[in-house]
């Protein structure tokens, strides 16, 4: 069969698990043409060797090197997605990002056509989409199917830029005045529509609401949320609790199957000792702390703030601290905590990165005991030999995370509604403490990795012992892309 996967430019995980699926198909003898802004460095494992140059392969991290593919996806650069803008990685400038999403909606009908018009010549079967409401409109079209493969769909995220910011925000970025719903809504209602046009969802852990299938959900998405902004109201709970079967698209008609983790595997050697010491020794860490503990810390570019020798402070986030063997766990900040709260803990170092290039700024000013990864580092391979992991709730952090059994500090992302379905997810699955953007700026962060190595410890050591498990998400999801399919075409 052929199959158009249409591909989110935003962000680095729709591309990775992407390409994840995209292998299995290949594999079991399907076409894959990926329709995308994205760059096409990101579908480097899955694309012919010839497409890129050897340097742009390299900086693809593929991955463990494996069999060659029986065929390779074709790439096709399009703009089918509208994205958010992002002025840090923990931040939506909501004005941007309605004016790129009313740009690309104001030229719809022209892209419509244009893909219409190519899914119908290329002979398309069906198309697959993450997570990009056009491909949907598109597939509708031209008369074939769609299937969504995600955790979240864009026109909740949209919905979420009308939310007022809490009045207590520490920044100023996140101080921007709510989208007004008169001009936000339609543009939100579209999207939504194109979404509905899909058949089948294919619901990746981490789900939030998805307006098109849980047509019953309030909206805007912002009444999804506790006043605190730290969980979803029980309402949304129930919502994303119930048996797919009686979700309101399922009764018309319209799947929805949960399907498993998709997750980036670490080598099959990253277990080794000796793996770790070269994989640490490759990014400059010399021999005297190659047994040290690591941190690392995937943001993507962000700066590592440099404190400076002050007196002790108090905290602006809680600490989980345990006051006694049988009590459970406080969030006060005991009276009697008197150590600075600094970068790192003692014998611990950290690798960031995301800073490729022998010029960045941020590379080239690391405080003592940081280290850059390499551009051709293979991310998973960190987050396995790794103690601890600093970021923001992305889908491809947090699955790498929980696959890797490995303790996660994030720093949270206030306008991203995406986010509560990934805190959910990880709260049910492993280990993971909230970092306040102000002691994150301030470099705060000694404490928080104490606490949330020593609750994550055991779990990480097992892990250790028993070596990567794999759910095979990518097999499961080609099976149900296959049953469906089949159950299409024989209507």
């Amino acid at each position: 069969m052929r199959f158009a996967f249409y591909v989110s430019g935003h962000g680095f995980g729709h591309a990775t698990r992407v390409a994840a699926v995209t292998t299995e198909l290949l594999q079991a003898g399907h076409e894959v043409t990926v329709v995308t802004n994205a760059p096409e460095i990101p579908f480097a494992s899955i694309l012919p060797p010839s497409a890129l140059p050897a340097a742009a392969r390299d900086v693809a991290n593929p991955g463990p090197s494996s069999a060659p593919l029986k065929r390779y996806a074709t790439y096709r650069k399009r703009n089918v997605d509208a994205g958010i803008v992002q002025p840090k990685a923990y931040d939506v400038d909501r004005r941007a990002t309605y004016e790129v999403l009313k740009r690309f909606l104001d030229a719809r009908e022209e892209t419509l056509e244009e893909e219409v018009a190519w899914l119908k010549e290329a002979g398309m079967d069906a198309v697959l989409s993450d997570a990009t409401f056009l491909g949907c409109a598109a597939a509708a079209g031209a008369g074939i199917p769609a299937i969504i493969i995600s955790n979240f769909t864009f026109d909740s995220c949209y919905s979420y830029l009308s939310h007022p910011s809490l009045p207590s925000s520490t920044s100023a970025e996140t101080l921007e005045p709510p989208l007004d719903p008169a001009i936000l809504d339609p543009l939100v209602d579209q999207t939504i529509a194109d979404y509905a046009c899909a058949s089948l969802l294919l619901r990746l852990p981490g789900v939030i609401p998805l307006p098109a299938f849980d047509s019953d959900v309030p909206m805007p998405s912002g009444r999804w949320v506790s006043d605190d902004r730290t969980t979803f109201v029980p309402e949304i709970e129930a919502i994303l609790s119930r048996p797919t079967s009686t979700i309101p698209s399922a009764q018309r008609g319209r799947t929805v199957v949960d399907v498993p983790l998709i997750v980036r595997p670490p080598s099959p050697s990253a277990n080794m000792p000796e793996f770790r010491q070269d994989l640490l020794s490759s990014m400059g860490v010399p021999d005297y702390l190659l047994n040290s503990k690591v941190l690392l810390v995937s943001f993507g570019g962000q700066a590592i703030p440099r404190p400076r020798s002050r007196p002790p402070s108090p905290l602006s986030s809680p600490i989980r601290r345990s006051t006694s063997a049988t009590s459970s766990l406080s969030l006060d900040v005991p009276q009697n905590e008197r150590r600075e709260a600094g970068l790192l803990p003692k014998g611990w170092i950290a690798i960031v990165t995301g800073l490729s290039g022998g010029d960045n700024a941020i590379r080239d000013d690391l405080p003592y005991g940081f280290f850059a990864s390499e551009k051709d580092v293979y991310v998973p391979d960190l987050t396995w030999v790794a103690d601890c992991v600093l970021g923001k709730l992305g889908y491809g952090t947090c699955s790498e995370t929980l696959s890797c059994r490995t303790p996660f500090i994030y720093v949270p992302r206030p306008l991203f509604v995406e986010e509560f379905g990934l805190k959910r997810l990880m709260q049910a699955r492993g280990i993971s403490l909230e970092l306040d953007r102000a002691d994150f700026e301030a470099g705060r962060w000694e404490f928080h990795i104490e606490e949330a190595y020593e609750q994550g410890r055991a779990a990480k050591e097992e892990a250790r012992k028993l070596g990567f498990v794999d759910e095979r998400a990518g097999e499961v999801i080609r099976k149900e892309i296959e049953a469906f399919m089949e159950q299409w075409q024989g209507k």
